[in-house]
């Protein structure tokens, strides 16, 4: 990946003061390192721009709220305007776009609109915010991949998982090639958008289908021609082709194992190539089981994978985190408590965090039913979190 505009380089900032401010601060009294009255405070990091707090400070970093709503006639619109555009703890917007809601024509002649993803983004950029892209084809609907290419292809069904395409298909490949090239080229070349993240198998996962474990799916993927070996290859090739486009803009990849609890290695497979071609690394299922605040090396972390490849690409590559879903302020399963995620999450190095509306809201919304008794310590966990990973 080419340089990143408005990103540079800066003196780097010790491991043991980013871990004590922020654990100081996750407990109510914000950012506590202690500085002599002869040395003034170091100025907060900007969202935008280099930060010598986070592990690869030359590339996007910040707190970002997962999906907004982008209209009035969506619930909480008027309360994120009041309180989230403008707040500095708040580093831009995330957005989840179905690769068939900017899709037009025949399956041999895609067309793409992206005028509605860019209406979207208009009010964070012009509040100075940045805003990120997560486009998807697996996820909920099988609609979200474009019906004139589904209707083309071979699909597959697992338990209770969507129809699902046969990524491996050449007929597919080409048509998802194409639209990644579409996508890469028009928002590179948009201000305001910091990074990319297509979907390569179910939403932040590794896996061909969701419910993979399901009686028959291994078989009827076999039919189907999969196999690991046919999978490496497939991802392989999706991420040497996105490395090919020579990207301006921050490009990601979520790590997961294939089959849930076996320690096939196509996390450390697809970590090793992304981070060798600049691709930043992803975990979308950040959630309370996670020992990673305890163990930095990643040992006990769920499935022990993305942990591990963290640890190892941590400096190389931007490391970014997703909850599960929202947090649960008092502190029950299965995700828990967010000020202890954002823990977990510098613990192993993350530096761009997509944290879901609810948690934004009950920090910062007094309209949001648990802000009452909750506002105060994720105020806190979220004003110090920006404090290491910027703020605007």
């Amino acid at each position: 990946m080419s340089s990143r505009p408005g990103y540079g380089t800066g003196p780097s900032r010790t491991a043991l003061a980013v871990g004590l401010g922020i654990l100081l601060g996750l407990g109510g009294v914000g950012l506590a390192i202690n500085f002599s009255a002869r040395d003034p405070a170091p100025p907060p990091p900007t969202c935008l721009g280099s930060d010598s707090g986070v592990a690869d400070r030359s590339a996007p970093h910040g707190a970002f709220v997962l999906d907004p709503p982008n209209g009035p006639h969506n619930a909480y619109y008027s309360d994120v305007q009041s309180y989230l555009l403008r707040n500095p703890a708040v580093c831009g917007a995330d957005y989840w776009v179905a690769w068939s809601s900017v899709t037009n024509g025949t399956a041999g002649h895609l067309t793409y609109n992206f005028s509605a993803v860019d209406a979207h983004a208009a009010s964070w950029i012009a509040a100075g915010k940045e805003v990120n892209l997560v486009f998807q084809i697996f996820s909920g609907p099988s609609d979200y991949v474009p019906g004139s290419l589904l209707s083309e292809i071979p699909t597959v069904q697992c338990g209770n998982s969507a129809v699902t395409p046969v990524e491996w298909n050449g007929t597919f490949e080409t048509a998802y090639r194409g639209f990644i090239a579409t996508a890469v080229h028009h928002f590179e070349t948009e201000p305001g958008f910091g990074y990319l993240r297509f979907d390569l198998g179910v939403p932040g996962e590794l896996a061909p289908v969701s419910d993979i474990d399901a009686p028959g799916c291994q078989s009827e993927l076999a039919s189907d021609g999969f196999s690991l070996a046919s999978w490496a290859n497939y991802l392989d090739g999706m991420l040497s082709f996105e490395h090919s486009l020579d990207p301006t803009i921050q490009l990601l990849v979520p790590i997961s194992p294939v089959f849930p609890g076996e320690g096939d290695n196509i996390s450390a497979t697809v970590s090793k190539l992304a981070a060798s071609d600049g691709i930043g690394l992803g975990t979308e299922g950040l959630r309370m089981n996670e020992s990673a605040a305890a163990d930095p090396d990643g040992v006990g972390c769920r499935e022990d994978v993305w942990c591990q490849q963290f640890s190892m690409y941590q400096g190389e590559v931007p490391l970014q985190v997703q909850t599960t879903a929202a947090s649960s302020p008092n502190g029950s399963g299965p995700v828990g408590s967010l000020p202890s995620l954002l823990t977990v999450g510098l613990t192993v190095h993350a530096q761009i965090f997509e944290l879901y509306l609810d948690d934004w809201l009950t920090a910062f919304d007094p309209n949001y039913p648990p802000y009452a008794e909750y506002h105060v310590q994720y105020a806190a966990a979220l004003n110090s979190l920006a404090s290491v990973v910027g703020t605007y």
